[in-house]
């Protein structure tokens, strides 16, 4: 009974590690399928000159970054109550997890102008959002480490207790 008891607990723990390890990563799958996308983004705008709502109907509704930005986007430009195109973009902008939203705010004003000031700016984000994408990467990686550590240390401890 005892090591069936002190499995549920190791297991529980396991759970808590895998849990909060997913969460912490939402910011960096998400940062890395909008990195992605802000390359088509680049090339749609600035080369091929077409529309944004178009532009967002035609990424993956499947993925992280339609969930985050495309789709509050397109929903933003087929309701124009009076909002204009950089308003739109910061409010779907204000959707991402906390660091993306800082990066891509700056682009709004950009957006209706195109051009080569746009492909520049969209440039710099995405060279500034694989710096932080390298640095989280890195960081979550340590934090893991100690979540996994404290988790399993907080388990064998609770199980030592009950025994």
């Amino acid at each position: 009974m005892r090591a069936l008891g002190a499995a549920l607990v190791l297991w529980g723990a396991g759970l808590l590690c895998a849990l909060r390890r997913r969460e912490s990563a939402l910011p960096l799958r998400v940062g890395q399928a909008v990195l992605a996308d802000l390359a088509v983004l680049r090339y749609a705008v600035c080369v091929c000159r077409r529309p944004l709502p178009e532009i967002c109907a035609g990424f993956s509704p499947d993925s992280l970054s339609a969930r985050f930005l495309w789709e509050p986007l397109g929903r933003c430009l087929q309701d124009p109550a009076d909002r204009t195109l950089p308003d739109c973009w910061a409010g779907a902008a204000a959707c991402l997890p906390p660091p993306l939203d800082g990066y891509l705010a700056p682009l709004g004003p950009l957006l209706a102008a195109g051009g080569e000031r746009l492909a520049a700016a969209i440039e710099e984000t995405r060279e500034e959002m694989t710096g932080y994408l390298r640095a989280e990467k890195a960081r979550q990686a340590e934090q893991g480490r100690v979540t996994a550590a404290l988790c399993l240390s907080g388990a064998c401890l609770l199980i030592l207790v009950l025994m």
